[in-house]
């Protein structure tokens, strides 16, 4: 049996799935559009994950260096 929350994450991703597909179907909204701002999106993730990981690394060469 699945643990508590690993079932609890697996039917939050499927309500932001159920979600976005009513919205498409609802709002009549182009998928290219959806498609568009979830390109976006991931690219602005990658760019927030990329510049976490360069402050971590400065922080860590910093902490090094005053030892």
């Amino acid at each position: 049996m699945a643990k508590k929350s690993r079932r609890s994450f697996i039917t939050s991703v499927l309500a932001c799935i159920a979600f976005i597909a009513a919205a498409i179907w609802s709002w009549d909204l182009p998928v290219e559009d959806v498609a568009t701002y979830l390109v976006l999106l991931l690219i602005f993730l990658a760019v927030i994950i990329g510049a976490a990981l360069v402050f971590g690394a400065l922080l860590s060469w910093l902490r090094r260096r005053k030892k």
